[in-house]
Order: C-alpha cells, then sequence, then structure tokens
C-alpha cells in the first residue's frame, strides 16, 4: 500500500491566489468594455490559480488530488472560463455599473476559500476507522451494481423497464421525461434521492481499473457498460456539472489508489478528459432543452447549422460574437448586486435553512419549505426555468459580501477536513468514501441549496462503514 502522506495546500499556494485576487481587483477599474474587463480578470485568476497548483505539486503529485483543487477548478470554470474567449454578447447583457462590484464579490469569494482551506476544526482522526475496513472484491462489486440499480429504480419504473424507451427518453428533453413527471407520488420524490448513489459508482471503477488484475478483465469489461450508460444520462442530460462530477470522480478513484503515481499519465488521461469535456459540455448547452435525439436528427451539431445559430447572437456593435459558453454566472451575479438590497431584502438565514431541511423527502415532511424567501428567479426576472449563479451569488442574496467571506472560510475549511481522509486511504473502502466527497464538493461550487443533500451518499457511506468495523473488529478498537 502507498505511503501515508500530508495532503494539504501550501502556504506559499495561497498567497500567490491571494495576489492574483487583488491584482484582479486593482485591474477591474481600467476602462473598457464589460467583456474585456472579466477577460483580464479571467486571464489573471487562471494564471495565480495554475502557479498556486504548482507551488503545492512540490509536496508531490498525490497532493493535488484534494477536492479544494477541484473547487477552484469548479468555481474558476463556473464564473470566470467562458472570458478566455471572446464574448461581446456578455457587452449586451449587463449594466455596465454592475459589472464591478460582481468581480469584487467573486473575488471575494475565491479569497476566502482560499484561506478557509487553511483553517483547521476539528480532526478526521476519528475516520481513520475507514482504513481498517476490509472489503472482499465481490462485496465492492456487489456495491457497484446495487448502487446502479437502486439510482435508476425512479427511471426504470416510470418506463415499466422497457431498456429501449429508457435509452428514448434519455435522449429526449430533460424536462419531459417521464420520471419526472411525479408518476408516483410521493413515492417518486422518495426514489429520485435514490439517484445520489450513481455518484459512488464512478469512483468504485476507476478503483476496479486501477487494479484490474486483481478483479479481472470479465470484472473489469463488466463494470464498463454501467458506467457507460451512466455517462451518456449525465451528457444526454444536458447538466454539465453532473458530467464534471462523473468524470472527476471517474479519474479520483482511479489515481488515488496507484502505489506510484506517474505524471505523464495524469498528464494524458487528464488532458484527454478535460479537452472531451471542453467540447461535450458546449454541445450540452445546445441541446439541453430540445434533447439530444432531436439535436442529432435535425444535424444542428453541423458547422452550417452552428454558423446560423451563432448569427442570432451578436455583440454591442451588432457582429456576431457567441464565444464560448459556460452559464453567464457573472452575469447573474451583476444581476443581483444589482437589485439586492435596493430592490429585494437579503434573506439572511432563510438560506441555510431551506438548505438544511432539502434532504427530507417530501413523503415524510409533506409541509417542509420548498423556495427561498426571495428566489434568485424573482430576483433576475427569470420566469419559467431555473437559474443558478454559483455559492458566492447565494450567499450573496443572503447577506452581501459579508456573508460570502462567511462562507467562503466554512467551505474551504470543509475541503480542509476532508483532505484529511486521504490520508487513510490504504484500503478500497475510504477511497469510496474520500470520492463521494467530490460530488458534494463540485455540486456545492454551483449551488449551496443541493449541498447537503449531496453530503447524503458520503454520510451514509460513513454510518455503514462504522457498522462493518464494529463487526469485524467485534467491537474492539480505538475507531
Amino acid at each position: 500500500m502507498k505511503d501515508v502522506v500530508d495532503i494539504r495546500p501550501t502556504g506559499q499556494g495561497t498567497v500567490v491566489i491571494l495576489i492574483a485576487c487583488m491584482v484582479a481587483y486593482f485591474l477591474s477599474f481600467i476602462d473598457g468594455q464589460p467583456s474585456k474587463v472579466v477577460q483580464i480578470m479571467a486571464i489573471v485568476l487562471l494564471a495565480g490559480i495554475g502557479i498556486s497548483f504548482l507551488l503545492d505539486w512540490r509536496l508531490g503529485i498525490r497532493n493535488l488530488l484534494r477536492v479544494d483543487v477541484f473547487a477552484f477548478l469548479s468555481l474558476y470554470f463556473l464564473s470566470y472560463f467562458e472570458f478566455l474567449f471572446p464574448q461581446g454578447h456578455f457587452d449586451v447583457l449587463v449594466n455596465p455599473d454592475d459589472v464591478l462590484p460582481a468581480i469584487h464579490v467573486t473575488l471575494i469569494g475565491f479569497a476566502s476559500l482560499a484561506i478557509g482551506r487553511h483553517i483547521k476544526v476539528g480532526s478526521g482522526e476519528y475516520l481513520a476507522f475507514l482504513s481498517k475496513i476490509e472489503l472482499k472484491h465481490w462485496l465492492i462489486i456487489t456495491i457497484y451494481f446495487a448502487a446502479f440499480f437502486f439510482s435508476h429504480l425512479h427511471m426504470w419504473m416510470a418506463v415499466d423497464f422497457n431498456p429501449m424507451v429508457w435509452i428514448d427518453e434519455l435522449m429526449g428533453p430533460r424536462f419531459s421525461r417521464d420520471w419526472g413527471r411525479g408518476k408516483y407520488g410521493n413515492l417518486s420524490s422518495l426514489l429520485n434521492e435514490l439517484m445520489l448513489l450513481s455518484y459512488i459508482m464512478p469512483p468504485i471503477a476507476g478503483l476496479i481499473y486501477a487494479r484490474w488484475k486483481e478483479y479481472g478483465k470479465i470484472t473489469a469489461f463488466a463494470v464498463t457498460i454501467p458506467l457507460l450508460l451512466l455517462l451518456f444520462g449525465g451528457f444526454t442530460g444536458g447538466t454539465r456539472n453532473v458530467l464534471a462530477i462523473q468524470l472527476a470522480g471517474l479519474l479520483a478513484g482511479f489515481f488515488v489508489v496507484q502505489e506510484r503515481i506517474r505524471i505523464w499519465a495524469i498528464a494524458l488521461v487528464g488532458g484527454v478528459t478535460a479537452f472531451c469535456f471542453f467540447f461535450l459540455a458546449e454541445a450540452m448547452v445546445d441541446f439541453r432543452n430540445m434533447g439530444f435525439k432531436t439535436y442529432v436528427e435535425e444535424g444542428l451539431y453541423l458547422p452550417a447549422n452552428k454558423e446560423f445559430a451563432d448569427s442570432y447572437v451578436v455583440d454591442s456593435e451588432g457582429n456576431s460574437s457567441r464565444g464560448y459558453f459556460v452559464d453567464y454566472n457573472l452575469w447573474r451575479i451583476t444581476q443581483l448586486v444589482g437589485s439586492i438590497p435596493e430592490l429585494y431584502p437579503y434573506i439572511g438565514w432563510n438560506l441555510p435553512y431551506v438548505a438544511l431541511t432539502k434532504p427530507i423527502p417530501r413523503a415524510f415532511w409533506p409541509g417542509k419549505p420548498i423556495d427561498l424567501a426571495v428566489s434568485l428567479e424573482e430576483v433576475v426576472g427569470a420566469e419559467g426555468y431555473t437559474i443558478a449563479c454559483t455559492w458566492i451569488g447565494e450567499a450573496y442574496l443572503a447577506g452581501g459580501p459579508i456573508w460570502i467571506l462567511c462562507v467562503g472560510l466554512l467551505v474551504g475549511i470543509f475541503c480542509r477536513f476532508w483532505n484529511q481522509l486521504a490520508n487513510y486511504i490504504t484500503t478500497p473502502y475510504p477511497l469510496i468514501v474520500f470520492a463521494s466527497g467530490f460530488f458534494a464538493v463540485l455540486l456545492l461550487m454551483r449551488s449551496l441549496m443541493f449541498f447537503t443533500t449531496a453530503l447524503l451518499p458520503s454520510i451514509a457511506l460513513i454510518a455503514v462503514g462504522y457498522i462493518i468495523y464494529k463487526h469485524q473488529f467485534n467491537g474492539v478498537g480505538n475507531g
């Protein structure tokens, strides 16, 4: 087994990120089109994050397999990545007066996250018992296929267990699928929660691929089929953070258990994965409302059709300028800072209250709160659809910059706590638990509201692991 190492960010790396945030702050006051100013922010932050990761690399390549590393990559992708490309249409959408404060609150978010990951609250040592759990190969495989079955059960029930209808529905519009229509009443919402089990599948698959000689070629092949179906469902669903979480879990499961991590292997596999995701993510934006089937049948993926669609997206001078689109979360944040608290009040503790009650199935609590006191959609004027604007935007909705600072510190603290678990990955079980946290943290970057729900698989795995530990050691030990 691999030697235990200290998985942590370096102080020098964090200083670089803070310096990048300060440089970006001062450069944000330069004159120019909003998209050009934001592009400078994107370049400065990317340089800061990149140099920070290089400094952390000095402790070993394994030190980069941390949840806070993926958190920074995710937050940057959601906030600034698209501005590395021309975004003239952004200038048409935003109120220029709101761009500067929007940039500043995002910088607070990046800085507070960087600082918070150095704050140690409590100890992860009590999770050390997970490293003592020994699971037979057949049991790990059973967990994998059980997770696949129960996470997809609500879909299969909705299509009467017809595989062809299921695949056809997967390729249809995401909001009109049979399993999204409440066919089984409160039972549907309860079964939907089991979808969370699917996020433990990629890390287990990565583990099996990394140790395929132990598990056998037949097992590796059998594991691939459900994995491909899972990735296909994530892709056709059009929700990019879902696909990103699945791929991140797969890579984490594959590399964390390596006795010796080779740099060229990470560069090759990670580079190919990032390259594929870059193009897949853009296509997912194009078809997520119409469905993948329509997108293919009508040839909307063809260059000629894409150029025709791009002609409807123009910049402030009337030139076609679509660029690479992620979500324009920064645009949404400009709308928030322009409306709160002038037009809408801060919602304060209503946000964490709704978030904490989110995991409770409505079947158990019919009267639980559904929406925030003031929703994001209400503030930005979005009708008929939901939006997300990263945890930074939601924290601003709750209480402005001070809430962003506090939430960022808390998120960093959680990343620090969860990273400690990586020190106990000497057996497969703590790897599965550790990788499951990637799902929660990556989803948190997009929205605070679903973090508590996303954390349920990790909590369940820890609880089950404790039961197994007590059973295997007959209650003896200090875990």
